[in-house]
């Protein structure tokens, strides 16, 4: 992402941190904990993560680690995100050796490939790159050895606006078929919201 793009992100969590003290959820842009809470939840049942390598890009606060670990026993976990406030929270509060968070630019730092590679809200932000998503979609194939899964903002029902970026579901869709066979798109848990699940062939 251009640094003037992630700048952009950086002072919109920073702005949204000090009108929300103490609210995690709504310092990540969230409308509240629960729609975080729903996302995670689509995200946890839409594959099985036992004993699973994760790489989540965007963390935040790394509580999609918290969540996955209450259902299965995840091998690992690696949160990357650009704000280091929140990758010092996330690491004051998930010290377990299986936890590791990363700072930096998730769209070009040098990553390991991991089972599962998950992106959670963090393809919603407005680019000056008309290729970023594909080229984020790309990316995130090539890092997972089995599935890759994230959601986006529905563009029927929540345009595009200042700091963030809606797509249409089944131009997405439509792309994801011409890396992989297997792809499910999911719809109708949170108004606005799409997710995408696409699992590799072993």
């Amino acid at each position: 992402m251009h640094w003037l793009d992630r700048f952009k992100v950086f002072r919109y969590h920073r702005k949204q941190t000090h009108r929300w003290k103490g609210n995690k959820a709504k310092s990540l842009g969230w409308t509240s904990e629960e729609s975080q809470l729903c996302r995670f939840e689509v995200i946890a049942r839409s594959a099985d993560f036992e004993k699973k390598s994760v790489l989540d890009l965007g963390c935040g606060y790394g509580e999609l680690f918290e969540l996955l670990d209450s259902i299965y026993r995840i091998r690992s976990y690696t949160g990357v995100d650009q704000h280091t406030d929140f990758l010092n929270k996330a690491k004051q509060n998930y010290t377990e050796q299986r936890c590791e968070f990363l700072s930096g630019d998730m769209s070009k730092m040098n990553l390991e490939p991991h089972d599962m590679v998950i992106a959670s809200g963090s393809l919603n932000y407005i680019s000056r790159d008309t290729d970023y998503l594909t080229n984020m979609i790309t990316r995130m194939f090539g890092l997972a050895n089995q599935t890759v899964i994230f959601n986006l903002l529905n563009s029927s029902q929540y345009p595009s606006r200042n700091t963030l970026m809606s797509y249409h579901p089944d131009g997405v869709y439509r792309f994801c078929k011409t890396l992989c066979d297997d792809v499910s798109l999911i719809e109708g848990y949170a108004e606005g919201d799409f997710t995408i699940v696409m699992n590799k062939s072993v």
